[in-house]
């Protein structure tokens, strides 16, 4: 199946004197003391007045307007995204739907969108009928939607289905289901799936079930696929769709399919919404998108019920490691009943043998929670699979507490999932050994400023680096200095670099290993993963320390280490981009594990995925503020979804020495 796009940030920004000062005023509206915080699933919103001067910038009118400053979150892959950018495709959507928000720029990070006003439907009707009226509405939605012309859509993965191909369009929905939801997570809910009675390879039955109908032949068009109460704003009768980010170019009748589920309309509802989707369609000159109806909406329905078992079992059982304590009686008999509505809703679609009762399904509930999977994976810290009514889940977020869940790890094991065809970049200090233990550093960064003031230029250090017990701060000092023209003498930097060198080979001698980290290498190697170091020490500390333990062969000459240049120490993604150039991987292949802040900038910046090591509340507290999404205390999460992966595969030769190493 083509892969979806990663995730990545939108476009360039635009540029120019224009832009800078729009930029400027951006970030003011941004930080605005007064904003409103929506807090959605995808992204985090500020809602803030548009000032007249913003306004005259971007020429829209400011009269009592508000914008909306939308940073996106990272986001587990339960429902497929195929286009990265949410604000290239509004440009093409508000174009032809007027009703829908437009995005005033995209500076990458965040964008800056107009506000729809009004209440979401979910707050207005949150259970219940919605009324013909509304439901009139959704239908003139679906076939405004569908009128937006093709050409100007953003383009699609490479190998998508193309328009008419409605059964290749279910099968890679299927595929993704399995491929991406199902088998990323088996590991941690095996037993708990197996218990219920959802066996592996589910969703490959239905595909291939010889009696599923096939479908009919259908004209693609833009679907939105997330239709239902918390998406739609109600004003004044007026109804807007907003949140595209899961939108995507398909069957019409998956986008139909999707919304009757996810409404949770009752079957008399269901009918009546069917029947005024196709008038809506008609009238628009949709005609031949409705073929087949009758036959086809079926299968798309029994598709949403079967992919949504998954994570709505997944997110009953999470949902038991959140509170303080032990979960109580009532908690499991919550958690059991949402499992039952689940697997009675997927039933017949994924043929399973029975529907266990809620007493089973406790005591399956029960049995996960006590086992290594479930609060002992993670006692004590706040994991969230809470996600709005498309399944998606959020990863961990910051201020969440230290720990956040291997089921959360969903692209990473992904990766892991298929070793061989994925590389590991490991930073040093931290995820492999503890270099300088118990601050021992600050001696080393005590040596260099001395020799720094022996040599008559230690008055080039700041107060804060002065005081800094990291090398590293005064390297760069040091070099900042040299580049600046207030110091002249270039071998300066060297006599430092050796000073520093010298101190992370002694320390390599004596350094703790950090608990895991062998194994995970060893591992990562057996199973013919590519792995490097990526580290701002010395390749000569790491050389040492690896040669000690017996790890050289395992990493070969994939040591990326610190250069004669200073300035392209992490947070620059030198070294990294050094590694993928060694071991000839792209950047969607790779994940880093790290334990910085400067680390997680540096795989940002590479677009490889991130993993923050951290052992305590002190080191993971600047990871959560820098935004790391993924942070674990220990390396026990990653060789469980190692060790419970494929079998070993074939070890390939390490390569040929790599440049800069």
């Amino acid at each position: 199946m083509p892969s979806p796009p990663p995730r990545s940030p939108h476009e360039a920004p635009k540029s120019g004197r224009r832009e800078t000062w729009i930029r400027r005023l951006a970030d003011s509206h941004r930080d605005h003391p007064d904003r409103e915080v929506v807090a959605g699933h995808h992204n985090i919103n500020y809602v803030v007045p548009l000032s007249w001067s913003l306004a005259l910038l971007l020429r829209t009118m400011p009269f009592r307007a508000r914008v909306k400053c939308r940073m996106p979150r990272r986001t587990v892959e339960v429902v497929p995204r195929i286009w990265p950018s949410e604000a290239e495709l509004l440009k093409v959507v508000s174009r032809h739907l007027a009703e829908v928000p437009r995005c005033f720029r995209d500076f990458g990070d965040w964008s800056l969108h107009s506000y729809r006003a009004g209440r979401a439907l979910s707050d207005v009707q949150p259970e219940g009928p919605v009324g013909e009226p509304m439901m009139r509405s959704f239908a003139e939605f679906f076939a405004k939607a569908a009128s937006v012309p093709e050409a100007e859509l953003p383009p699609r993965p490479a190998g998508w289905p193309e328009s008419t191909r409605t059964e290749e369009f279910l099968v890679w929905l299927v595929d993704f289901t399995e491929e991406r939801v199902h088998r990323p997570h088996r590991w941690r809910f095996h037993d708990l799936f197996t218990a219920v009675g959802i066996r592996p390879g589910v969703m490959a039955a239905f595909r291939d079930d010889p009696d599923r109908p096939r479908l009919t032949p259908r004209p693609f068009c833009l679907l939105h696929t997330d239709v239902h109460r918390a998406n739609v704003v109600v004003d004044r009768k007026q109804v807007a769709v907003i949140d595209w980010e899961l939108a995507m170019y398909g069957d019409p009748l998956h986008d139909l399919a999707t919304h009757l589920v996810r409404m949770e309309y009752e079957k008399d509802e269901q009918s009546m919404m069917k029947e005024l989707w196709a008038e809506a369609m008609e009238r628009a000159g949709h005609r031949d998108m409705t073929a087949g109806l009758a036959a086809d909406l079926p299968v798309y329905l029994d598709f949403e019920y079967a992919q949504s078992v998954f994570p709505d079992i997944m997110r009953a059982a999470l949902d038991l490691t959140v509170p303080p304590g032990e979960p109580d009686d009532a908690d499991f008999a919550y958690a059991a009943a949402r499992v039952c509505r689940a697997l009675r809703r997927a039933a017949e679609p994924l043929k399973l043998d029975e529907v266990p009762d809620e007493r089973r399904a406790e005591r399956a509930l029960r049995e996960w929670f006590a086992g290594p999977f479930g609060r002992a994976l993670g006692e004590g810290e706040a994991r969230d699979m809470d996600g709005d009514a498309d399944g998606t889940v959020e990863r961990g977020a910051a201020g969440r507490g230290l720990y956040t869940a291997p089921a959360e790890l969903g692209e990473v094991a992904r990766l892991l999932s298929a070793p061989d065809e994925s590389c590991v970049l490991f930073d040093f200090d931290g995820p492999v050994c503890r270099l300088f233990p118990d601050g021992s550093s600050a001696s080393v960064a005590r040596e260099l400023r001395e020799h720094a003031r022996e040599r008559g230029v230690g008055g080039v250090l700041t107060p804060r680096e002065e005081r800094s017990a990291d090398p590293h701060d005064v390297l760069r000092a040091m070099d900042r200095a040299l580049r600046d023209g207030v110091i002249q003498d270039a071998g300066l930097l060297a006599e430092l670099e050796a000073i520093l060198t010298a101190g992370e080979v002694r320390a390599a001698h004596t350094a703790p290993a950090t608990p895991g980290a062998h194994r995970l290498i060893r591992g990562l190697r057996e199973r013919g993963a590519r792995i490097a170091v990526v580290t701002n020490n010395s390749p000569r500390a790491v050389a040492a320390y690896l040669h000690l333990h017996g790890l050289t062969d395992a990493f070969g000459p994939h040591i990326h280490g610190r250069t004669d240049r200073p300035a392209l120490l992490k947070p620059d993604p030198d070294s990294l981009n050094r590694a993928l150039r060694g071991l000839g991987a792209q950047p969607a292949e790779a994940v880093m594990i790290g334990d910085t802040a400067t680390d997680l900038q540096a795989a940002r910046d590479a677009k490889v995925l991130f993993v923050g090591y951290a052992r305590d509340e002190r080191k993971a507290a600047p990871l959560r503020e820098a935004g790391a999404e993924l942070v674990v205390p220990t390396l026990e999460p990653l060789l469980r979804l190692l060790e419970t992966g494929p079998a070993h595969r074939a070890v390939p030769e390490p390569g040929p020495p790599s440049a800069h190493a």
